[in-house]
């Protein structure tokens, strides 16, 4: 049920005018019934009392038209403002019944037009309070207007009327209570759904192993750097990274023990970038890390940072294995295309790797 009131809260404080609309709507068809009854004598009171009346009701509307309409209702609990619409209408539809003879009916039956605005807004416990709410209420009216002005009531009559109108909302409470249950069901299966869909939004993304994004997504992303860098002149790099002598972890050790080595290298490297970075998995033991904004001495630091940390790793399932990274670092270079830049850092991983491993190799400026 609470899912339901989060749900209605974010629908109706990005589109309050619906909601204004309807409850003003409301509040016209209200005053303009109670006008009728002035016309005809039915309403105990002066036109004074009409007009003080209805101008304390419509005061209240404005007020909460107002909150809503300036976005004010955003910092509230309940941004849709359902509960003080419903209830303000319902309090001065019961306030004039007070004051309408003959046709007291004919004013609480606009009751129902405010339970259809709450029926989809409300939890139900707060549907149904305001529905005992209006039934008491309507009961305790007849019962004082039968007290103080005898002569002005037919109590048989105003009975009958007051058990119809109560069957009706009872009826009203019990769908609503099943429109209920069924919003609750939709929003729990939305859910589910939901997070299948970014499940297999992942999935598309990210090696399933390390957690890192796949070669398809991170070509997808350094692209758009690329792009970006070359119109604002910003300065990233790129690291290529290469596990010194994984295949020898899968030959000595067995590929679970391979499995480990990659995802604790890969969970230190995501913990190691900040907000900004990416690090990717280009496949086996080739990973690319992307620092934005990042100049040429930030990112030797940086490289030489994650190769000390591959030294430092320890992997529980076999503790005395030591691993080591070699890294080609490119800085991109404006104007120059995204496979060139590649290239660069691509041959300084190759000088890395040749010149004895575990080092960091900057990428020459001159194209690969």
């Amino acid at each position: 049920m609470q899912g339901t009131m989060e749900q209605n809260s974010i629908e109706f404080s990005a589109r309050p005018w619906r909601l204004v609309a309807t409850a003003l709507l409301g509040a016209l068809a209200h005053t303009a019934v109670c006008w009728i009854a002035l016309q005809l004598d039915f309403f105990r009171g002066s036109a004074e009392a009409f007009n003080q009346l209805f101008t304390l009701i419509w005061v209240g509307h404005g007020a909460i038209a107002l909150l809503l309409l300036s976005g004010l209702n955003r910092r509230l609990p309940d941004p849709s403002m359902s509960l003080p619409v419903v209830l303000w209408s319902t309090l001065g539809l019961l306030v004039s019944a007070y004051f309408v003879d003959q046709v007291r009916l004919c004013v609480m039956v606009l009751f129902f037009a405010i339970l259809q605005t709450g029926v989809f807004r409300l939890t139900f416990p707060r549907f149904l309070a305001v529905s005992t709410l209006c039934v008491v209420g309507y009961g305790l009216i007849i019962w004082r207007v039968a007290t103080l002005f005898p002569e002005a009531i037919d109590v048989t009559a105003e009975m009958i009327q007051w058990s119809a109108f109560t069957l009706i909302t009872v009826g009203a409470v019990l769908v609503a209570n099943e429109i209920s249950s069924i919003r609750h069901q939709l929003i729990e299966r939305n859910g589910q759904l939901s997070k299948i869909v970014d499940r297999i939004q992942d999935m598309a993304i990210r090696d399933e192993l390390t957690g890192m994004y796949n070669r398809r997504h991170a070509t997808e992303r350094l692209s758009k750097i690329r792009e970006m860098a070359n119109r604002n002149a910003f300065s990233f790099m790129v690291l290529y990274i290469d596990l010194d002598h994984f295949k020898r972890v899968n030959d000595n050790h067995g590929h679970q023990v391979g499995d480990e080595v990659l995802r604790e290298f890969s969970s230190m490297v995501r913990g190691a970038l900040s907000g900004r970075d990416f690090a990717a998995r280009l496949g086996g033991e080739e990973f690319l890390v992307v620092l934005v904004k990042t100049d040429r001495s930030q990112g030797l630091a940086m490289a030489d940072k994650l190769r000390e940390a591959v030294t430092g790793l320890n992997f529980p399932s076999a503790p005395g294995l030591k691993m080591s990274a070699s890294l080609g670092a490119a800085e991109f270079l404006r104007g120059e295309s995204m496979d060139q830049l590649l290239a660069r850092a691509d041959a300084a991983l190759y000088r890395a790797k040749h010149g004895g491993r575990n080092r960091v190799c900057m990428a020459t400026e001159e194209p690969a």
